[in-house]
């Protein structure tokens, strides 16, 4: 027997199900069914990228995006400089370890996007809690006391700014 005939029995075997009400209660009906895409992937790797999915497995591509986006969450409600540093370094990282694992053309890649704008935001001496208090310390006559470490970080962050700007 050909396939056409098989074809024709399930087909004459659906109109009489239809006809005699036997979809009418099916759970969903109405609504659209959510069929995945997998025409670009080959084949005979379908069958591993629905296990690997349906076990939680990303790619790494997905994952970097997923923990590139927390620590941009993260900086975002961060205070102190010092901390705001450590998650630039981070971000940077982490962009840097996207950039290599996509294999996309160079003017496509994701942008390491903090440095500009921790450096507007990053004073010479820190923040306005800061500032209070040294400005308390200077009227109770203390001597102010020059944080030098803090200074080259905001130095390189400034120097990396004008590298980044010069690129774009």
């Amino acid at each position: 027997m050909s396939l056409l005939v098989f074809q024709r029995l399930a087909e004459q075997r659906i109109q009489e199900a239809m006809q005699n009400g036997e979809f009418d209660n099916l759970p969903g009906k109405g609504k659209p069914i959510q069929l995945e895409d997998l025409s670009n992937v080959p084949e005979e790797l379908r069958l591993a990228y629905k296990v690997l999915k349906n076990a939680g497995f990303l790619p790494p591509e997905v994952e970097l995006l997923r923990e590139i986006k927390t620590v941009e969450d993260l900086l975002e409600h961060m205070e102190e400089e010092e901390h705001k540093v450590r998650q630039i370094r981070r971000l940077n990282y982490l962009i840097m370890k996207l950039n290599q694992v996509r294999r996309r053309p160079i003017n496509l890649e994701k942008e390491q996007r903090y440095y500009d704008k921790i450096v507007e935001r990053v004073e010479v001496f820190g923040s306005k809690k800061a500032k209070a208090k040294r400005l308390e310390a200077l009227e109770e006559g203390q001597v102010p006391r020059v944080d030098f470490k803090r200074i080259e970080q905001q130095t390189v962050l400034m120097v990396m700014a004008r590298l980044n700007a010069r690129r774009s």
